[in-house]
């Protein structure tokens, strides 16, 4: 190691040079961690009032504790070793030639940032993913975009789109500085692929670009070009109502897979079954190859229609009339959509007949039977009989026949036939 000596002065050092050790000797100092590729830095000062800072965006990889020392590699396989670490002050986010001063810790503090204790003899260690944002440690995930079979997917943290647990009390940073991840800009909703799928981002996001904060908009233009960027990045801390959220790609539909992030140990419905919807033209929706056919659900499960229906607004309905109205709420969520998922959770008070409607065409419903047990396990089964609401081929008609009341002028009584 070639060692560098600084001054008797209050000497702002940034120590970048590979094998070097670096001694501030006397005044009081303030190192300035800068990750440089496979650099190796030791830092050696026992007078004075020191400071280590590690200014915003800094990443963190893996630490490692003794009683009087501390060893933190940063990314790119930049390793600094500060001996007699226990007189020195941390700065978490802080950057002296900026005149900035972030969080500061004592050695004991700035281990427990990573819960860890100092320990009284030996070492102890932790392969983290750290990130520093706005004064504290967050958690670092890096995002990467690899072609599979069925199109671009995400990465996390090398994992083929995994599923997330996170904590309302923590800070997440999505990192998306790698290359391939140009034109994917990562968001995250609370429905199933986001703005694909009738969702909207959560406003409780942050977007970075070249170290600034960006709007959303702002942030997809950047990633409409191909570049990598020193300081990509998604930011999002849970609040307390978030429970179920979903991570997806506000350019390109289905590179997340659905995965889930679940908030505070959330657990998510199991799906019974999920069911694909499409039509025939204006006449039928097609199910399971089968038009317009019966639905058994049963009470209490859940299920998911994943609906590709251009211009046919698929409705749970209590009645086969077309239009919004006389829909079905309870437990159904994304009702009425020609595009996206459906999820009805089927509530245990649930009526034993409902029905599910084209908004636009009379012709399109079906049947959905409601059971507390579907012992023969079909879902779908050829229609029992024609559902348009007792009409004639499908389609209904009402028939109004004015009533002369005390009560009601003239109300009129409603018939189908």
């Amino acid at each position: 190691m070639t060692i560098q000596n600084y001054a008797k002065l209050n000497d702002v050092i940034v120590p970048t040079n590979d094998k070097f050790t670096y001694r501030g000797l006397g005044g009081d100092d303030t190192y300035i961690l800068i990750s440089n590729s496979n650099t190796n830095v030791d830092i050696v000062d026992t007078e004075g009032t020191n400071t280590i800072q590690i200014p915003e965006w800094s990443k963190i990889k893996s630490v490692a504790f003794t009683t009087d020392a501390v060893r933190i590699t940063c990314d790119n396989m930049a390793v600094f070793t500060i001996n007699g670490a226990d007189n020195f002050n941390f700065d978490i986010g802080g950057n002296k030639t900026s005149n900035s001063l972030g969080k500061v810790s004592d050695f004991n503090e700035f281990a427990s940032l990573f819960d860890l204790e100092i320990p009284t003899s030996g070492q102890v260690s932790l392969d983290s993913s750290k990130i520093v944002y706005n004064d504290s440690l967050a958690e670092l995930i890096n995002v990467e975009v690899k072609e599979e079979d069925n199109g671009n997917k995400f990465y996390l943290n090398g994992d083929l789109s995994p599923d997330l647990s996170f904590s309302s009390s923590q800070t997440y940073v999505f990192d998306q500085n790698n290359s391939s991840t140009s034109k994917h800009p990562l968001a995250l909703s609370e429905t199933k692929n986001g703005t694909h799928n009738g969702g909207v981002t959560v406003q409780n996001i942050k977007f970075f670009a070249d170290g600034y904060n960006k709007t959303e908009s702002e942030y997809s233009t950047i990633f409409s070009n191909d570049k990598t960027f020193d300081n990509a990045f998604v930011v999002f801390t849970p609040s307390d109502d978030q429970t179920l959220l979903y991570y997806y790609c506000l350019f390109h539909s289905g590179m997340s897979n659905n995965s889930k992030i679940l908030v505070d140990g959330f657990e998510v419905e199991v799906v019974t079954a999920t069911l694909d919807i499409s039509n025939r033209g204006t006449s039928d929706f097609v199910i399971s190859q089968k038009n317009d056919p019966d639905i058994t659900l049963e009470r209490g499960k859940t299920y998911e229609f994943n609906i590709d229906t251009p211009n046919h607004p698929f409705w749970i309905k209590i009645a086969t009339i077309n239009g919004t109205g006389n829909a079905y709420s309870s437990g159904v969520e994304n009702n009425g959509i020609s595009n996206g998922t459906i999820t009805f959770k089927v509530p245990l008070d649930a009526p034993n007949q409902l029905y599910y409607v084209c908004q636009n065409h009379l012709g399109m419903n079906g049947k959905i039977n409601i059971v507390d047990t579907n012992s023969s396990g079909v879902i779908v089964s050829d229609a029992s009989s024609n559902t348009g609401g007792g009409g004639y081929g499908g389609y209904g008609y009402q028939l109004e026949i004015p009533v002369i009341d005390d009560t009601y002028d003239n109300a009129p009584i409603l018939f189908d036939i």
